[in-house]
């Protein structure tokens, strides 16, 4: 069942920061839309999923958008990668802003109703989630270990969690760690 929920929330949130963003009074038209024209921006394939939470108010999020991008870079043929945006507050601009400095290349999704958020159970941006072809979360939490604490940065990564998830999964070995305490921004909730 949290499957169908997944797939659904998917379809409600497949709207991008430069097409439409989906609100409370219009998910049914939506939904109704997409489902009649098979015009989905998440691509339902086999491949695993990699969603990550950011908030373009967030310095850790601005921080970790080069690591971000690499991940796509080195993974984008295996993997389908996103990004969503959990803010209940949205802005065109400061979004557009933001995805330009950083070169956020992967596919955004707005998400002021926190659908996906919701789904996820995404508390904290950056936050990443890594899900296998059939939608199941294998894993969630921090990229790697570079933030210590809020606030305290370490010279070095010591562990890629995300990357290390990702290598498992593709070569069909067990995740080692399947979650980790993400640090950062919390989301603020409906």
């Amino acid at each position: 069942m949290k499957k169908f929920y997944i797939v659904v929330a998917l379809l409600i949130s497949s709207c991008t920061y430069n097409k439409t963003t989906l609100h409370k009074n219009n998910a049914n038209n939506f939904l109704k839309h997409y489902a009649l024209n098979d015009s989905t921006l998440i691509n339902f394939n086999n491949k695993p999923k990699v969603f990550f939470s950011i908030d373009t108010e967030c310095p850790l999020c601005a921080s970790y958008s080069k690591k971000i991008n690499e991940i796509h870079e080195e993974y984008h043929e295996e993997i389908d990668f996103y990004t969503f945006l959990p803010s209940i507050v949205f802005s065109k601009t400061k979004t557009e802003k933001f995805l330009k400095k950083h070169n956020l290349n992967m596919q955004i999704i707005t998400d002021t109703n926190q659908v996906i958020t919701n789904l996820l159970d995404a508390k904290i941006t950056p936050e990443c989630f890594l899900l296998d072809s059939n939608f199941n979360t294998i894993y969630h939490g921090l990229i790697d270990d570079w933030i210590k604490d809020l606030g305290r940065k370490g010279q070095h990564v010591n562990h890629d969690y995300l990357i290390d998830a990702i290598d498992s999964h593709l070569h069909k070995k067990q995740i080692k760690i399947t979650r980790t305490k993400a640090i950062g921004c919390i989301i603020e909730k409906l």
